[in-house]
């Protein structure tokens, strides 16, 4: 008798047309955080299954990065 043993997985569901990560996280239901989210977009970019487009200038601190599926 085996059981899964660990976190259990969570699939991230990329919404469509361009996304920030912030924008990929409110569109989620289920709870997911930051990092999640981040390293899913870094596998996703490895693997091809999402691009980088571009970037957002923000009133105040980094830029943001926009993301779209292949």
């Amino acid at each position: 008798m085996s059981k899964s043993r660990g976190r259990p997985r969570k699939d991230i569901n990329w919404p469509e047309g361009s996304f920030t990560p912030k924008q990929a996280i409110e569109f989620n239901d289920c709870k997911v955080s930051v990092g999640l989210v981040h390293l899913k977009i870094k596998k996703a970019l490895l693997d091809g299954s999402l691009t980088e487009v571009g970037k957002i200038k923000q009133p105040k601190g980094r830029p943001a990065s926009l993301y779209s599926k292949q």
